[in-house]
């Protein structure tokens, strides 16, 4: 599978519905929202998309981060490891995982990272293709979990009974799906921005091409 169809794959939730929801998302599923839909489960795998995402970024970032980008995100860490309050954590885990991204984007098309990463050695060059794999694998979760999760809030919201029983569980499918939004919008970025550095690199790195695939053991660099 070809970049350009990775990005069309893991962008398609968000351009291929004619309306949008009620939260600013894309409900491409077809008919009804289900009565029946588990926002637990849907929250439960949401939240493992976010994880490899933040681990298979983290592992990317490491691999082509300057030292100045390395410091910020640092910076931001510790000042997570640092706070107590919820919403601050997961505002700072929202701002590292961009800064992350848009990170491993800006060395990405550096030309001139990209002639050092041409000297990349094999160990280096394993590590990237492993974890831009996973990165695609979580990519897809992301995107397949959008209208996922938009069906089930609007489920939440079609009963007044269930608006009002679940309104706590209704604000934590909408944060996560405001997550998700982010994830597939900004992991499309980085996936085409990594085009050039991996060929420059002659990196084999094949993505993911299906939600279901199993992630790959990442060895340390």
């Amino acid at each position: 599978m070809k970049f350009k169809t990775v990005v069309v794959l893991c962008s398609i939730v968000l351009l291929s519905a004619a309306t949008v929801g009620a939260f600013g998302l894309p409900n491409v599923l077809s008919g009804a929202a289900s009565s029946s839909a588990d926002p637990d489960a849907f929250l439960a795998k949401a939240q493992k998309a976010e994880l490899l995402i933040d681990r298979s970024a983290g592992a990317l970032f490491s691999a082509v981060a300057s030292k100045e980008q390395q410091a910020k995100v640092e910076e931001l860490q510790k000042k997570l490891n640092d706070t107590t309050d919820n919403k601050e954590k997961e505002a700072l885990t929202q701002e590292i995982r961009k800064s992350k991204m848009a990170a491993i984007e800006e060395r990405a098309q550096d030309k001139k990272y990209q002639a050092e990463a041409a000297k990349y050695d094999a160990k280096k060059k394993a590590y990237i293709a492993t974890a831009f794999y996973n990165f695609t694998l979580g990519s897809l979760k992301a995107a397949e979990l959008v209208p996922e999760g938009a069906s089930i809030a609007d489920s939440i919201r079609s009963n007044p009974a269930n608006a009002a029983r679940l309104a706590i569980k209704l604000n934590s499918v909408v944060n996560a799906l405001s997550s998700l939004k982010g994830i597939v919008v900004n992991t499309g970025k980085v996936i085409s921005a990594l085009k050039p550095l991996m060929s420059a690199a002659k990196i084999e790195a094949k993505p993911a091409t299906s939600s279901s695939e199993g992630e790959k053991d990442l060895k340390d660099l």
